[in-house]
C-alpha cells in the first residue's frame, strides 16, 4: 500500500511534465486520434471539474449552428441542439436496440453534427467533446465516442449527448477532430447555410435514435398529403428495432436554388443483421427536397404516404341518426352510406430543372461514394412487433392546445386521448 502512495505522489508530478493516466483510466497520448473512449466511466456526462480544459480555452467562437468549421484533414457543421428525457439508440445490423432515462431532475442536450473529410486520403477520427454551460459548468458526452473512418469526400452524422440537471442552457461545445481543435458557439444559428445532403444524413440518423418526430419535421408539411405526426408515429414507433437502414451513399441528381434532388443507396437489414433478400426494397431511391423558409426540407414520397395510408387506419365518423319521427308515414329504402376512404393523393411532382444560368446546378454527375457506418433503424412496413410502445405515453396534460393534441390522436385512441370517441381530441382545451 506504500509503494502505491508513492506512485500516486510521482503520478502527480509528472502531470506538470508531460502526458499522464487520467483518473478515469483513459490513456492520454500525444496523437488525440489514438485516445481511447473511457468505458469504464458509467456516466460520463455528468458535471466534472473542467475535463480537457484545453478544448474549451479560448473565448472566441469559431463558428455556430450551421457553420462549416475546417479541422484540419476533415470539416465539421453542427445541425442541432435537442433536448430528450430517454435515450434511444441502435448500434448497428444485429446488435441490441438500448434505452436510457435521464433520471430524476436531468435531462440529454442532443448536438448532432455532420462530419466530413475534405482530404484526398481515409481519415481516422475519434471526436473528443466538452460542452460548457451558461453558468460555466463543463459536461462530458454521455456515451463513449466511436472511431469512425471516412473515405475521400465521405460525410458522416453523428449526435453527442451529455447529461445535464433539467433547465440547463447549453451555451459552447469545445471539440478535437483530427488533431485540430474549436469553439463553437451553441446560441449562434445560422441553419440556412446547411446544404441538403447533411438533412439526408441527420434524417436517417434520427431513425437510429428513435427521435421519429424531429425525422417527420425534416418534411415539408405540404407534401405529407394527410399524413399527420400521429399516423407517422403509429406507423413507426411499433416497428421500432426490426429493421436497420444503411445509408451507404448519396448521389447528386441536381441542386439549384431551392430545389434538389439525390439517389440513396440504402440497404434494410433484418433483425439478426442480415440483409433483407428483397432487390426492390434494397434499389436506390431518389429524394426530393425543397427550400422552405431559407431552409432544406424533405418531399414525402408517395409510396411512402401509401404504405403509411394503406397500414394506419382512418376514422370514419358515426353515421347520424335519424330525427324523431323519420320512420312514420312512407316506407323507402334505406340509403347506403359508402364508407370513408383514405383522402386521395396527389401524385408527386418531378422537380423542375433549376435555370442554366445557376451555378449551383448540375447536370446529373456521381459524387464519391460515401459509405457510412450504419446509421439508422428505418422499419419497412409489416406487422406491428412486441417492441411497441406502452399506451399511455401521451396525455392531454402534455397539450397546450386542442389543435396540438389532436395530432397524436392515432386509430384507436391509445393514449385515451378522445374519451367519448367523437374524433376530437383533449376538447377541454383552448
Amino acid at each position: 500500500m506504500g509503494l502505491f502512495k508513492k506512485f500516486v505522489i510521482l503520478a502527480g508530478l509528472l502531470v506538470l511534465l508531460g502526458p499522464a493516466w487520467a483518473c478515469s483510466g483513459e490513456t492520454q497520448t500525444d496523437d488525440p486520434d489514438e485516445r481511447a473512449a473511457n468505458p469504464g466511466t458509467p456516466a460520463g456526462g455528468r458535471q466534472d471539474r473542467n475535463p480537457e480544459p484545453g478544448l474549451l480555452a479560448s473565448e472566441e467562437s469559431d463558428g455556430g449552428l450551421g457553420e462549416r468549421v475546417g479541422l484540419g484533414d476533415v470539416s465539421l457543421r453542427l445541425f442541432a441542439v435537442r433536448y430528450e428525457d430517454i435515450l434511444h439508440y441502435a448500434p448497428g445490423p444485429g446488435e441490441r436496440v438500448f434505452t436510457e432515462d435521464s433520471g430524476d431532475g436531468e435531462e440529454f442536450v442532443a448536438v448532432d453534427f455532420v462530419v466530413a473529410n475534405d482530404s484526398g486520403s481515409p481519415v481516422t477520427i475519434r471526436p473528443e467533446a466538452l460542452l460548457e454551460d451558461d453558468g460555466g459548468g463543463t459536461h462530458r458526452p454521455e456515451q463513449p465516442l466511436e472511431t469512425a473512418e471516412l473515405r475521400p469526400g465521405q460525410g458522416r452524422a453523428s449526435t453527442l449527448f451529455f447529461a445535464v440537471p433539467n433547465g440547463t442552457t447549453p451555451e459552447r461545445l469545445g471539440v478535437r477532430l483530427a488533431g485540430a481543435k474549436a469553439s463553437l458557439d451553441l446560441l449562434s444559428s445560422r441553419r440556412e447555410g446547411i446544404p441538403p445532403e447533411d438533412h439526408l444524413r441527420v434524417y436517417h440518423l434520427y431513425f437510429r435514435q428513435k427521435a421519429y418526430e424531429e425525422a417527420y419535421e425534416m418534411y415539408d408539411p405540404t407534401s405529407t398529403q394527410g399524413v399527420t405526426l400521429g399516423d407517422w408515429l403509429s406507423f413507426y414507433e411499433p416497428l421500432w428495432g426490426s429493421r436497420y437502414l444503411s445509408l451507404d451513399s448519396l448521389t447528386r441528381v441536381f441542386v439549384g436554388a431551392d430545389e434538389a434532388s439525390f439517389e440513396m443507396d440504402r440497404t434494410f437489414y433484418a433483425r439478426d443483421g442480415e440483409p433483407v433478400d428483397d432487390p426492390i426494397l434494397n434499389a436506390p431511391v431518389l429524394q426530393d427536397l425543397v427550400k422552405v423558409d431559407d431552409e432544406w426540407k424533405l418531399v414525402m414520397g408517395e409510396d411512402l404516404v401509401d404504405d403509411i395510408v394503406a397500414e394506419v387506419p382512418r376514422f370514419a365518423p358515426p353515421p347520424e341518426e335519424p330525427p324523431p319521427g323519420a320512420g312514420d308515414g312512407e316506407t323507402t329504402a334505406p340509403e347506403s352510406t359508402a364508407p370513408e376512404t383514405a383522402p386521395e393523393t396527389a401524385p408527386e411532382t418531378a422537380p423542375e430543372t433549376a435555370p442554366e444560368t445557376d451555378p449551383q446546378t448540375t447536370a446529373p454527375e456521381p459524387t464519391t461514394p460515401e459509405t457510412t457506418f450504419p446509421e439508422a433503424t428505418v422499419p419497412e412496413a409489416g406487422a406491428p412487433e412486441a417492441t411497441a410502445s406502452p399506451a399511455g405515453d401521451y396525455a392531454c396534460g402534455d397539450f397546450q392546445t386542442q389543435e396540438e393534441a389532436q395530432l397524436y390522436l392515432t386509430p384507436g385512441d391509445p393514449y385515451v386521448l378522445d374519451p367519448d370517441g367523437n374524433g376530437l381530441a383533449c376538447e377541454t382545451l383552448p
